[in-house]
């Protein structure tokens, strides 16, 4: 098995400010949604607030600055601390926003972008977009930004290896099941960007993602597995597939076709998809030179 860690790479973090900095007019911007932190990051911009920060660190390509304040998980964020901060804005996601009546008395709220099935790959840069129209920033710097991205999404293309389908998948700690991800899922549009084939062809929910048995991926003879770790997970998912005889028996972990990155949230913006994009380049490249057997 190509047990690789993927982290950010030269030229990834190239596309990245290296001192991020307050919005143009000062604007004090929280995040409570990560797609929005990190594509305040890509433009320059340093959140003044982001919802659980440790595991944003933890899950995320770039971490955040040592300035930016946790205010606690998405689903129960630290309000009267919020208030404190005084933020101009708070950008949140779909998961948050039965929690809009009580931010909005801190703050006006910002709800990110929100795309699946074909639109999931111009999901991040409608989140970008959005991001900089908030922050005050001049759309040349906000579509400079895109380009650089998309420009190295090109490159990978180009030279990426087609030879066998990708599957984008998260074990669960039964040793049985997994989360895939289809064609209308980010990881799936990253996938399609690429040239590639999704070696889950299935049925999906509405965000583009299943729960299937190892039995379901059976069938997948010759496909390259991109196993997604949850960190704090990690330890109880890797003995559950450790004793899991149906997971040794799938061709792909047989035939050590399975690679891990840990870094990376299914959900993110622009820096998680080309994050994403340059792990799969470089794991159907081959860790060692010779290609993914």
């Amino acid at each position: 098995m190509l047990n690789r860690r993927f982290f950010i790479t030269g030229s990834l973090a190239a596309l990245l400010p290296s001192m991020p900095v307050l919005a143009e007019d000062g604007r004090r911007i929280a995040a409570v949604d990560w797609a929005a932190a990190e594509s305040l990051l890509a433009l320059g911009v340093a959140p003044l607030a982001v919802a659980d920060t440790g595991y944003y660190n933890q899950r995320m390509p770039q971490h955040l600055p040592a300035a930016t304040h946790d205010v606690g998980p998405f689903w129960e964020v630290n309000l009267e601390l919020l208030d404190r901060l005084r933020p101009d804005l708070i950008f949140i996601g779909a998961a948050s926003l039965f929690m809009t009546p009580r931010l909005s008395e801190i703050a006006p709220v910002e709800v990110v972008e929100d795309m699946t099935g074909d639109k999931a790959y111009g999901r991040a840069a409608a989140i970008l977009r959005q991001c900089g129209r908030v922050a005050g920033l001049p759309s040349s710097q906000v579509e400079a930004v895109l380009s650089n991205i998309e420009q190295r999404m090109q490159s990978l293309a180009a030279r990426v290896s087609r030879v066998r389908p990708v599957c984008i998948l998260l074990p669960d700690q039964s040793g049985s099941s997994a989360l895939v991800y289809g064609n209308g899922s980010m990881p799936g549009a990253v996938v399609t960007r690429l040239g590639l084939q999704n070696g889950w062809q299935g049925p999906t929910n509405a965000n583009g993602f299943t729960k299937v048995g190892f039995d379901q991926l059976m069938s997948l003879d010759d496909a390259v597995f991109m196993q997604i770790e949850i960190p704090s997970l990690a330890p109880q998912t890797n003995r559950a597939l450790g004793n899991s005889q149906l997971w040794h028996r799938l061709p792909a972990v047989r035939q050590g076709r399975v690679v891990r990155m840990q870094q990376f949230y299914p959900f993110g913006g622009c820096i998680s998809t080309l994050h994403l994009a340059e792990a799969l380049a470089r794991a159907l490249q081959d860790p060692s030179g010779a290609g993914v057997p």
